[in-house]
């Protein structure tokens, strides 16, 4: 086996596919339904992969721009006018708030923040919503990957009996939209706006794209499963950490929010696009922040993939190793943002780094994503990207879709908006009253927390309070 936090020894696994790949045997937890991308090699792997990016493209990047701003906009007026302001566990909220813009761009559904799945009329033969349905499974994933399918609904106790409905009902509504689709296949494959799910379909049963056979009704509704869990598990992550950041670093926020007043000016979100605005933003520091926070904070600990073939990796020093074939490799992403040989972070006394754990927070750097940033130790300005969404043949195909995500939340939030760590009052009374001190004090809590309370289960996150409160924007 092969452990490495060597960023050169990271990529280039992830950019010798297909000598390197993953290794299928420990991803077949993945085949709920059937095979999916994740868990096939090879020539069906390259049929998976053409069905699953055919809904990812110019044409759903924009659906995801505009859904984006519509949820994001009445997530903070929902936080608002509902919950007095005050936002306790940021994850849950980014959590779902990923899962109402995939969606849309998944289901063509959308879901608004009033929505409690009882005020639907239920389709026939349906006991729940599907946006009941779906975050419920997600929640349970733990318990459905533990427990075999045909014992979740005979276990006592109500969270089995709540994963085996979610689940149940996840897969009823997939197979009744698979199957309109293939009934409708004219007037879907005419359709300019598809869903994903309706190009996966439609690619499933195209030999021309899948090869000799079309994929299954199994591997169709397990690669829009899999695909839907991956993006949502992971932005909404990221939109986690990023708004807890922002509010820790209000210095950072406030540089956002004036490259946003720059580019944006007072123009109505409508008028945002694509074209003039997403990647201005992308590259400038909104996207710095992002790139920080994917690399320092990255959805995925840590990475499988398996030497297929005997190969040759060049270390940050030079140093070349011959790795035999089926050697089990695991990439970690956490030491390697940690690793002082190839990462440089600003430089913290030790005596507070060490009463605040080392925390990643403690060493937020944006700048060092820009240009002109003098950055020695990282000479590759991708390395968030690829640590975050891989290389190579196993490179995300989700990976644009999430890059407009981030980027359009990021704009709608705090164009209109700021947020500030909520300071309690027990700290505020032992602080003797100075404000300054009672929000210094809150601050390094809330550093500290974004290590030592750190939750991996799919992704990392932080799933206790660290309160944070939304006000709008006064000029």
């Amino acid at each position: 086996m092969l452990w490495s936090s060597d960023n050169a020894v990271i990529h280039s696994l992830f950019t010798q596919h297909p000598q390197v790949d993953a290794p299928v045997e420990y991803l077949k937890f993945w085949n709920v339904w059937g095979p999916t991308l994740a868990s096939v090699q090879g020539d069906e792997w390259k049929a998976h992969r053409r069905a699953v990016t055919a809904g990812f493209g110019p044409v759903m990047n924009r659906t995801v721009w505009e859904e984006t701003q519509h949820q994001t906009e009445t997530l903070a007026s929902h936080w608002i006018e509902k919950h007095g302001a005050v936002v306790p566990v940021v994850r849950y909220w980014t959590s779902r708030l990923a899962l109402h813009i995939i969606s849309s761009g998944f289901f063509g559904m959308r879901i608004e923040w009033d929505d409690d799945g009882t005020t639907k009329p239920l389709p026939p033969g349906h006991q729940i919503t599907l946006d009941t349905a779906l975050p419920k499974l997600i929640e349970c994933l733990s318990i459905f990957f533990m427990v075999p399918t045909a014992l979740l609904g005979r276990l006592p106790g109500k969270k089995f009996k709540d994963t085996y409905q979610s689940f149940t009902e996840t897969t009823k509504y997939l197979v009744e939209f698979r199957a309109g689709v293939l009934n409708n296949v004219e007037s879907v494959a005419a359709k300019i706006n598809k869903t994903i799910l309706e190009s996966v379909v439609l690619s499933g049963v195209d030999t021309e794209v899948t090869g000799r056979n079309p994929l299954s009704q199994e591997s169709v509704l397990g690669n829009i499963f899999f695909t839907l869990l991956a993006g949502h598990e992971t932005t909404g992550g990221t939109l986690g950490f990023i708004f807890l950041l922002m509010a820790i670093y209000p210095e950072y926020q406030q540089r956002v929010q004036r490259e946003l007043d720059d580019q944006l000016g007072g123009r109505p979100m409508h008028e945002w696009t694509l074209e003039k605005d997403y990647t201005v933003l992308e590259q400038g520091y909104v996207g710095a922040i992002q790139k920080e926070v994917l690399y320092v904070f990255n959805p995925a600990s840590f990475i499988m993939r398996k030497a297929l073939k005997p190969i040759t990796l060049v270390d940050s020093h030079g140093q070349s190793h011959q790795i035999p074939e089926n050697t089990l490799t695991l990439i970690n992403n956490a030491g390697a943002a940690r690793n002082p040989n190839n990462w440089d972070r600003p430089k913290v006394p030790l005596e507070r780094s060490t009463a605040l754990s080392d925390s990643p927070a403690l060493y937020i750097n944006p700048e060092r994503w820009l240009n002109g940033y003098d950055n020695s130790k990282s000479k590759n300005p991708d390395i968030a990207s690829w640590t975050a969404f891989g290389a190579g043949g196993r490179i995300c195909p989700g990976k644009g879709f999430a890059q407009v995500e981030l980027t359009s939340a990021m704009a709608t939030l705090f164009k209109f908006y700021s947020l500030e760590l909520v300071v309690a009052e027990k700290t505020k009374h032992e602080c003797n009253d100075n404000e300054q001190v009672a929000w210094e004090r809150t601050r390094d809590m809330a550093i500290k927390m974004m290590y030592d309370d750190i939750e991996a289960n799919i992704t990392i996150g932080i799933h206790k309070d660290i309160p944070i409160r939304i006000f709008r924007r006064t000029n």
